[in-house]
């Protein structure tokens, strides 16, 4: 893969919030969690897990970009 489509740490994290907050919103998650950063401080592993599917999420994305015809 090429290392330009790899999302940076941050921008895994920006958008992992961002799905969190919209899993929140339509009532994806128990209502116990609170907020992505309450995820990482109680469920490393869960957090690793969540980050790696937006991860692919952002790579595919990438990816679609890149092979879109101008």
């Amino acid at each position: 893969m090429n290392e330009a489509m790899r999302p940076t740490v941050e921008e895994v994290e920006a958008a992992a919030r961002v799905l969190f907050k919209a899993g929140q919103f339509h009532h994806w998650w128990p209502g116990f969690m609170k907020t992505y950063d309450e995820l990482a401080a109680t469920d490393p592993i869960g957090k690793d897990e969540f980050d790696a599917i937006v991860e692919r999420v952002l790579i595919a994305a990438s990816k679609a970009r890149l092979s879109r015809t101008p």
